[in-house]
């Protein structure tokens, strides 16, 4: 997933997350470890930051779906950040069952060639604006801040 939404535009999301109030989160597990290598976790772990639609069984038939920004993943627990309520929502991995990754500036609904507004963040290069996606179209990125 990094060949389409590189380290800096991940962590744009993650810093749009994080200045809408943030998440206190426990540490950020490595599961790239034998026993977790190609897990679920690691999955979604590698891919933070991305768009995702997760489905979830609740109960016996009923299919559950969340969609939002990949914030956080631990052992049995996934954190979505919904940009439009600017909200967290943390989700059982265990009864997660189908995942939707989606290409950085689409959503879901998009169809064809269609494209979200963009801006250009210095330094990082294009990313979605606006409601619908990282930036608020009026970005003023500090590039190489610390932290």
């Amino acid at each position: 997933m990094n060949q389409f939404y590189p380290n800096a535009v991940r962590s744009i999301a993650m810093d749009q997350a994080q200045g809408s109030g943030g998440l206190v989160t426990p540490p950020e597990e490595n599961f790239n470890t034998d026993t977790m290598r190609g897990s679920l976790q690691q999955i979604l772990s590698d891919n933070l930051g991305a768009y995702v639609s997760c489905e979830f069984l609740v109960g016996l038939q009923a299919m559950i779906k969340k969609e939002g920004i990949l914030y956080s993943v631990g052992r049995s627990y996934l954190t979505l950040y919904e940009e439009a309520t600017q909200t967290f929502m943390v989700c059982d991995i265990f009864s997660l069952k189908f995942i939707t990754f989606y290409l950085p500036g689409r959503r879901p609904g998009q169809t064809g060639a269609s494209t979200v507004p963009t801006v250009t963040v210095p330094g990082v290069g294009e990313v979605p604006a606006g409601n619908y996606g990282l930036g608020t179209g009026n970005i003023s990125w500090n590039v190489g801040r610390g932290g």
